[in-house]
Formats: structure tokens, C-alpha cells, sequence
């Protein structure tokens, strides 16, 4: 791993003053269970992304930056439930 110069580490501690940063959690439905009774039971699988900038264009649709600058888009066919946190 290389480590990073000086001048880098300084450049980003002052970027971090001025950029967000959010935490966004995605819940994917993982299992559909019928009960006895006949209602249904929905388990979810979360995935957690920290990112530079969020668009969600729809419940289907997300687009997100991550913090290494990563391009993530996301795009289901049934809605999803979501969280954004801003942490800094």
C-alpha cells in the first residue's frame, strides 16, 4: 500500500471541512415467508454505502458517489426502503 505525501493527508483534512458526507442504508427484500395465518412476512437484507453525494431519482432508482469515488447506481424493479444519514 503506498503511503500518501504529506501534502495529500493536509489537502484532504481541508476538503473534509467543506464536503458532506452521508450514510445511506438500502434494504433489499431477501425472504418472503407465509405464515400459518396467511399473511406474509418480508425479511430484508441491508447494504450500507458511505458516499459524497446522493440522488435518488425514485424508490427504484439511486445513484450515489462514494467516498474512494466509486460510481454506484442502483436500480431495482420493486421499491426499497432506504435511510440517509449526514455525518459530517
Amino acid at each position: 500500500m503506498k503511503k500518501k505525501s504529506i501534502w495529500k493527508r493536509i489537502w484532504d483534512w481541508i476538503l473534509a471541512w467543506f464536503i458532506d458526507e452521508f450514510e445511506v442504508t438500502i434494504y433489499f427484500p431477501a425472504s418472503k415467508v407465509q405464515n400459518e395465518d396467511g399473511s406474509e412476512t418480508v425479511h430484508f437484507n441491508p447494504k450500507h454505502y458511505t458516499c459524497r453525494t446522493v440522488k435518488v431519482k425514485s424508490q427504484t432508482e439511486f445513484k450515489l458517489k462514494t467516498v474512494d469515488g466509486h460510481a454506484v447506481h442502483i436500480k431495482t424493479v420493486d421499491p426499497v426502503g432506504y435511510d440517509i444519514i449526514k455525518t459530517k
